[in-house]
């Protein structure tokens, strides 16, 4: 187990990162950004609708908050590589998908391409969604009684910070009358004037001239040495915010979309000896992170029968699994499907790519995939969820993916074949 928790955690330190960077940056450039709009446009959409979906359903069957964080992530989170590429490239290679073809020149291989393009394009945006709020919905919960107690040793603590504070000023008090008294004078009006300025004068006169130009260098270097300390201070508290939002494949997420949209740097990566000593060597360790995520399932799929669940935690569980399939597999594509449609009909006059059915294709079956499977991955380098989540990804892909993505492929081919 520790060994499969070892092997887990490198890869999403150092394969998984190589796979981001690899395919984000080899993809994305400002030219796509401009004709491929909608993706993200799309993505925005499927999330927000997810999320809501998510919310109103948990409070319809009164889900446990431990497992909220849990079905949200599954829903949110769909398979965007695998499985749309698949479906596409054997869809390319079809009967059926001369449906798919833009005009009377285009190709087979076109097909596949362009239904690559449009899913590795859309992938990038829900990894890093997916690496970032993903990854912190998948941790540990605290329990409601550990919540309580939190908040009960805490309001402890104030308690009795408080009442020893207000110790040390009511014994400071007495003190107090003694400054003020000592302020006080038997003289008073004119007298008492003069006499003040007559022995302020005298006690001027008698001792020299201060430096007053190098008591002022001194107090504005002091102010600027304070000033940068402040600013030092803030900075490394706002990193340290940064770092602890990010995850490794999160920053190679952000390099690979400055390397791609940075033409210097991507004519660097790319067109250059650093193609083949550095970029090839990336790509290739990016593809063994998929095999080691599938043998990290595997070997917690073996064990997944020897450890035994209490029955309070069996049953949350299973509503949990249950309620994440049912919104992910079947409400979703209930809500997804009409929102490609009306951009099928409406959505020409807006963007090029509305016209391609390929495009309309590949949208709706981003949208109706089962969840990630890379989420165990988190599961297992988090350790939080790790058997909801095998029992999640062998019902969504042994079970229910099948039937469901079949009529989810049905459908998107009528409608382009239909309105386009």
């Amino acid at each position: 187990m520790e060994k499969q928790k070892w092997l887990s955690r490198l890869n999403m330190v150092f394969f998984t990162p190589c796979l981001l960077f690899s395919n984000i940056s080899s993809v994305i450039s400002f030219e796509k950004l401009l004709a491929y709009w909608p993706i993200p446009v799309f993505y925005i959409c499927f999330a927000l609708v997810s999320f809501t979906l998510v919310h109103v359903i948990c409070r319809l069957v009164r889900l446990n908050s431990e497992f909220r964080g849990f079905v949200t992530a599954c829903v949110m989170f769909s398979n965007t590589n695998s499985l749309p590429i698949a479906v596409i490239t054997s869809l390319a290679v079809s009967e059926a998908g001369k449906v798919l073809y833009w005009d009377a020149d285009d190709t087979q291989e076109a097909v596949a391409a362009r239904g690559i393009s449009y899913t590795l394009f859309y992938a990038i945006f829900g990894n890093l969604l997916r690496w970032s709020y993903g990854y912190r919905l998948l941790q540990i919960p605290i329990r409601e009684e550990e919540e309580e107690e939190i908040g009960y040793g805490t309001m402890t603590s104030d308690y009795g910070t408080s009442s020893g504070s207000d110790s040390m000023i009511s014994s400071s008090r007495p003190h107090s009358p003694v400054l003020f008294s000592g302020r006080s004078s038997k003289y008073d009006g004119n007298h008492s004037r003069s006499t003040s300025v007559n022995e302020t004068s005298g006690l001027l006169s008698s001792f020299p001239t201060l430096p007053s130009d190098a008591a002022d260098d001194q107090q504005q270097q002091d102010d600027q040495s304070s000033m940068k300390t402040h600013v030092k201070r803030k900075m490394a508290t706002w990193a340290r915010s940064i770092h602890q939002f990010m995850t490794p494949p999160l920053y190679a997420a952000f390099l690979a979309i400055a390397v791609g949209l940075i033409p210097p740097l991507r004519q660097l990566m790319y067109d250059t000896f650093v193609h083949a000593s550095v970029t090839l060597a990336i790509q290739s360790c990016g593809k063994a992170a998929v095999p080691i995520i599938l043998v990290c399932l595997g070997a917690q799929l073996t064990d997944i029968l020897e450890k035994e669940m209490q029955n309070h935690e069996t049953n949350y569980s299973r509503k949990a699994v249950g309620t994440a399939i049912g919104i992910r597999m079947i409400l979703a594509p209930l809500v997804v499907i009409p929102i490609v449609l009306a951009f099928v009909r409406y959505g020409s006059a807006y963007a090029g790519v509305a016209a391609d059915p390929v495009f309309s294709v590949m949208m709706i079956i981003v949208g109706c995939t089962p969840t990630a499977i890379n989420l165990v991955q988190i599961s297992q380098v988090t350790g939080a969820f790790e058997d909801e989540m095998l029992h999640l990804l062998f019902w969504s892909y042994g079970v229910v993916c099948v039937p469901v993505f079949t009529l989810v492929v049905f459908a998107a081919l009528n409608i382009v074949d239909t309105f386009l």
